[in-house]
């Protein structure tokens, strides 16, 4: 019996491929969102940080120029996180845009694998049909041998 082959199988490997090289992309992209957002973390650690430190200060007392380097320091990280988190919405957003080429390709990939199943299925089936087709008429022959024989 002929084993069954899908006509198709080059262009179902292709977009395998390319579906490959989408989830990488889309886990690269993702790696960048997390350092953002570990960046972030770090940038408002530092902050509280430096706030609790002024808060000490204040306690304490000390020179209007230390209390206004600690001022201009904590909005400077403070500044600094807003730029970060809108550096992070376009992190985000790439890596979203990326995810939906991934869903589609998928989509495109499950087409041609659910249509290799359906195509094997067929297949199956007709191999089925002719071997039933054989076996008929190899019995209808020997059938017909042991009559003409006897």
């Amino acid at each position: 019996m002929k084993k069954f082959q899908y006509n198709l199988q080059s262009v179902l490997e292709y977009k395998q491929r390319i579906l490959d090289d989408l989830k990488e992309q889309y886990a690269v992209r993702m790696k960048f969102v997390e350092e953002k957002k570990l960046e972030i973390r770090n940038l408002r650690a530092k902050a509280d940080a430096l706030t609790v430190e002024f808060d000490e200060v204040k306690k304490t007392g000390a020179a209007i120029e230390k209390f206004l380097m600690y001022s201009s320091m904590i909005d400077n990280l403070d500044k600094q996180v807003e730029m970060e988190k809108e550096a992070l919405k376009i992190l985000q957003a790439n890596a979203d845009k990326k995810k939906d080429e991934v869903v589609a390709a998928n989509i495109d990939v499950n087409k041609f694998v659910k249509l290799k199943e359906k195509k094997q299925m067929i297949y199956k089936a007709q191999e089925q049909k002719d071997q039933e087709a054989f076996i008929d008429e190899f019995v209808s022959n020997q059938a017909n041998s042991i009559g003409r024989s006897a």
